[in-house]
């Protein structure tokens, strides 16, 4: 509640009262006057709605004006997060009211509006595509921790199963045969509708990696990580083109990178949960059984997400997709740069993140608690705040220049971590991680934005497939090369060059996403 005491009569703060006002968040409707009570309802804005009550007292030749908000918030497993925020913002939106009223009252100009705040989208949301958002993040966070978990358990499944690097070096490269799934799962989507596909990934997620926890050895555990894979890759194909056609359009790059944050927060949890396989030699499999409670989720996560608008849209005019449109002349160009872009990143990016926990145990001596440490402080608050500001300065100044710099910075500090001990270990892991993360949206950017809706999923399917056969040729190079150049951590850091190679010369020649609607980027073209 805020009480304000102006010095105007009463009639002249009704008059006030009653002119529009704008807010910057949740902006009022017209105000409706029923006696001592105002009453402003709202343009939905991430919250569906936001009632302002207002109450004028006269007192002689002032007035004593009362407000307070009513915060209607239907986000679904997010909303916890998200209450304390808007209601802060809703409570600068009434000290803003208030100061407009005043000086209206007393025949001043309007002081300005308030920025937006920072962590809402640039522009406005509706409640309802917040809320199928929210519930996409929820399924991406699902799918994050079933994908960390093989990347973090790596050393203990190698130790259960009496693995060699050249052993997990093959495993890690066949899992990447799940990238079929994605292939058949992202073309479906295009066919049958995201909603669907997205369902049917977060179950094959779950149920692959319960499987996982009982393998009797690596050749049972690698095939069920096929699985895992492919449905993880699947689930985040999809997650994030149903994000980035629900969203605003001069806000897709910062939803992205919300959606972005959901999907690391599952890989976090799954660095957390780390400790615990040390109580045990089979604590590991403990991680795999947590996964398999994601089934429980299934039942709410149906009722809550809905179809994506321009899905819909799509399938109304019984429109179909060709997949010659990938490459013809419209967007053959655009989709070559972004596979070869897919490759190298895979080259360089796979190798990193599997091989990252190994090379600290075998080369630098990192329990499991000491592994947790590091992540923890380089790669906790440091990554989220990271992608959050990638996301920003990817609408504002724009994706090329933001992905360029920070893939730039990503590579140089990789190799320095991979060639490093002691505190540069550290530096450079804190580096590199709030450079990847910064350089996340704007790349997730070009691969949903840069195609039309009919052949989305089928673009980010088919340039996955190009990461994967990238990443399976760093993780057998990396395997194979550990031995004879002395570590782990050496091998990795040649892989390191490419990103280097994709900042200089592949990111500048793509469009550029910003400011534009997203079918002038990409117009349809059935």
């Amino acid at each position: 509640m805020l009480l304000r005491r102006i010095a105007a009569p009463r009639d002249a703060v009704l008059r006030a009262v009653v002119e529009p006002i704008t807010t910057g968040f949740s902006d009022p409707t017209d105000p409706h006057v029923d006696g001592r009570e105002i009453r402003w309802g709202s343009v939905s804005d991430v919250a569906e709605e936001v009632e302002r009550f207002g109450e004028l007292t006269a007192d002689g030749d002032e007035t004593t004006l009362t407000l307070r908000a009513v915060i209607d918030l239907r986000m679904p497993y997010f909303g916890f997060l998200f209450r304390p925020l808007i209601g802060r913002a809703v409570r600068r939106t009434l000290a803003h009211m208030a100061d407009v009223i005043e000086a209206r009252a007393a025949g001043r100009p309007d002081p300005p509006e308030p920025r937006r705040p920072i962590w809402a989208p640039r522009d406005r949301i509706e409640g309802s595509r917040a809320a199928t958002i929210a519930t996409i993040c929820a399924m991406l966070l699902v799918a994050g921790y079933c994908g960390g978990l093989f990347t973090n358990t790596l050393d203990y499944v190698a130790d259960s199963f009496g693995a060699s690097d050249a052993d997990l070096g093959v495993a890690l490269a066949v899992t990447r045969i799940g990238v079929l799934v994605g292939l058949v799962g992202a073309t479906l989507a295009d066919r049958t509708g995201r909603r669907r596909i997205l369902l049917g990934a977060i179950i094959g997620v779950c149920v692959a990696s319960t499987v996982s926890a009982a393998a009797p050895n690596l050749l049972t555990f690698g095939a069920a990580q096929v699985f895992v894979r492919g449905f993880v890759q699947l689930a985040g194909i999809i997650g994030f083109v149903a994000v980035t056609e629900e969203a605003p359009e001069g806000s897709r790059a910062f939803l992205l990178a919300i959606a972005g944050m959901a999907s690391g927060a599952g890989f976090a949890l799954a660095a957390g949960l780390l400790p615990f396989a040390d109580l045990a030699g089979e604590a590991w499999r403990l991680m795999y059984v947590i996964a398999g409670l994601g089934l429980f989720l299934l039942p709410g996560l149906a009722r809550r997400l809905h179809e994506t608008g321009r899905y819909t849209a799509l399938s109304a005019r019984a429109a179909s997709s060709r997949a010659g449109e990938l490459v013809d002349a419209v967007y053959g160009g655009r989709f070559l740069i972004a596979a070869a872009m897919g490759l190298l990143l895979g080259f360089f990016g796979s190798p990193s993140l599997q091989w990252t926990n190994r090379y600290l145990s075998d080369v630098h001596g990192y329990s499991g608690a000491g592994i947790f440490l590091l992540r923890s402080v380089t790669q906790g608050i440091p990554a989220l705040l990271a992608i959050v500001a990638g996301g920003k300065l990817a609408e504002s100044s724009g994706r090329r220049v933001v992905a360029s710099r920070t893939t730039l910075a990503l590579g140089i500090a990789s190799i320095a971590f991979f060639l490093t001990g002691g505190a540069a270990l550290w530096i450079s892991m804190l580096v590199a991680t709030v450079a990847g993360a910064m350089s996340g949206p704007a790349l997730t950017a070009f691969n949903t934005e840069l195609f039309p809706t009919e052949v989305r999923g089928r673009a980010g399917a088919v340039l996955l497939a190009f990461s994967v056969v990238g990443a399976a040729g760093g993780l057998l190079l990396t395997g194979y090369l550990a031995d004879p150049l002395g570590d782990i951590g050496k091998a990795v850091a040649l892989t390191c060059i490419a990103p280097i190679v994709v900042a200089l010369f592949l990111i500048p020649r793509l469009p550029e996403g910003r400011g534009r609607a997203l079918d002038e980027l990409s117009p349809p073209e059935v």
